[in-house]
């Protein structure tokens, strides 16, 4: 006789930047089990595979984690260890405030701290931000959101190659007043000539574009209970959320 089947929780998601509506549900004793033993491991890469999979098992709609906006999956994450394994995640912090010790030596506090985090507080705000970049009065460009795939190192590359190819693997399309020109149309050369020809000026708005890319951070007001020293600290990147 076979098993009875257990019935999950349902869960429904909108994706900040991809503007998607996610039906999941939450993950299980097997994808616990795989976070542990990522978490334990303490390699990046590990932790973002696991990360990956578990959206990837939990998701009840047809989706691409390898192409999804980084903060779409990382907000998907923190939402999705919200609702399976509760919503306040523990940190630690450790002081860096320079005290002396009972010979006058000065030497870091060290004292760890430990507080508490409603992940549910952590919303990337896209306020102040947009994906068009206009470069001109008549020419501009709408971008993508860089997804994990498109960042992975090139090993020989250089960081300014590697800054170019993001930036062209970004652009979904130009426009100027008779035309729209997408990405996939246009050869690698030509997308190339076009970014090597902005301006100074015109390329700072492309950094902006990146730079002002809504992320999963949180600021906490941090006092040691052992110096007294206090300090506002910025908890940013999924990873830190589970220190």
């Amino acid at each position: 006789m076979a098993l009875p089947k257990i019935d999950v929780p349902l869960f429904e998601i909108d994706l900040p930047l991809s503007k998607k509506k996610i039906k999941y549900r939450p993950f299980l004793v097997k994808e616990e089990k795989l976070l542990l033993m990522a978490m334990e491991s303490a390699e990046e890469k590990t932790i973002l595979d696991a990360i990956k999979q578990i959206v990837n098992n939990c998701s009840l709609e047809s989706l691409d984690v390898d192409t999804l906006p980084i903060s779409d999956l990382e907000y998907f994450f923190l939402q999705l260890r919200a609702k399976s394994v509760g919503e306040i995640v523990e940190l630690q912090y450790k002081c860096n405030n320079i005290v002396k010790d009972e010979t006058g030596a000065e030497k870091p506090c060290n004292n760890v701290v430990n507080f508490e985090l409603n992940v549910l507080d952590i919303v990337p705000s896209t306020e102040g931000h947009s994906n068009k970049i206009e470069l001109s009065e008549n020419l501009g460009m709408v971008m993508k959101y860089p997804s994990f795939s498109m960042v992975e190192d090139k090993e020989n590359a250089s960081e300014v190659d590697k800054i170019m190819s993001i930036v062209m693997k970004c652009i979904d399309y130009i426009y100027d007043v008779d035309n729209i020109y997408y990405r996939k149309d246009v050869s690698n050369e030509e997308l190339k000539e076009f970014v090597e020809s902005l301006t100074q000026a015109q390329f700072a708005n492309v950094q902006k574009f990146f730079e002002t890319i809504p992320t999963l951070k949180k600021n906490v007001h941090f006092k040691c209970t052992k110096c007294g020293y206090e300090e506002d600290i910025t908890i940013q990147g999924i990873q830190n959320f589970f220190a």
